[in-house]
């Protein structure tokens, strides 16, 4: 069998213009894993990787840290199946369907960007919302195609793949969430919780062939406990 990383990317520059991109701690998370498995003799026989920016550069910054030297990453195969799927369309089209639901929804919504209690409030609902099926505009996909689309992409990798390889994915916590809930036949609702516990930089590991996937980890992040800090911690 095969086995497939399956890596989030670092922090992201949540609040600032441009999120797709990685913040100083973001850039320190992707270089220490590098290191972690440098460490741990982990190697890769194929890297693969969203076409988000914050994906590019984990797998870069990953690569300097694996290498021990500032050089340019490996060769990767992108591919937008394993990009994010769009929260800021979600939530423009889910937030005036919950608050006709509920007037009160209002308060939160009027305080998201200066409360991070209210954000997470407004943020859950809004994609429980849409992941429900509920929640429908042009041009924006439903959960069900987005996660179609990200088992597509992973299948694509299980039939390239021979036995014994080891492959990794550059990635977001939305096809981590897809390709958890095709190793466990979770329900949608449950697999987008689940990917709200996603650690930037962390790891979630699979074990695979060319017609069955299997979880054998999720959410490893013991390069990150090793600094012994909480605020190497992140999940944005």
């Amino acid at each position: 069998m095969s086995t497939l990383f399956m890596i989030r990317h670092g922090q992201a520059s949540f609040g600032q213009a441009n999120y797709d991109q990685l913040s100083e701690l973001g850039i320190a998370q992707s270089r220490l894993l590098g290191e972690y498995f440098r460490n741990l003799g982990i190697g890769f026989d194929e890297c693969y990787s969203g076409t988000m920016q914050r994906h590019l550069d984990t797998a870069d910054y990953f690569f300097q840290g694996f290498s021990g030297e500032k050089k340019p990453c490996r060769e990767l195969n992108s591919s937008e199946a394993f990009n994010e799927y769009d929260p800021e369309t979600v939530l423009r089209t889910a937030i005036p369907m919950l608050i006709e639901e509920n007037p009160d929804f209002s308060r939160d919504v009027d305080s998201m960007f200066t409360s991070r209690r209210s954000f997470q409030i407004v943020f859950e609902r809004a994609i429980l919302k849409w992941v429900s099926g509920a929640v429908q505009a042009p041009g924006l996909i439903s959960w069900d195609d987005y996660a179609s689309r990200v088992r597509d992409g992973i299948q694509e990798i299980m039939k390239a793949q021979g036995k014994g390889k080891t492959v990794a994915v550059f990635s977001s916590g939305g096809p981590i969430s897809a390709a958890i809930q095709k190793a466990l036949c979770l329900s949608n609702e449950v697999s987008i919780q689940v990917g709200w516990q996603i650690i930037n930089s962390s790891v979630t590991r699979f074990k695979f062939t060319p017609d069955r996937m299997m979880m054998m980890s999720f959410n490893e992040h013991a390069h990150l406990e090793i600094k012994k800090e909480e605020l190497w911690i992140t999940y944005r």
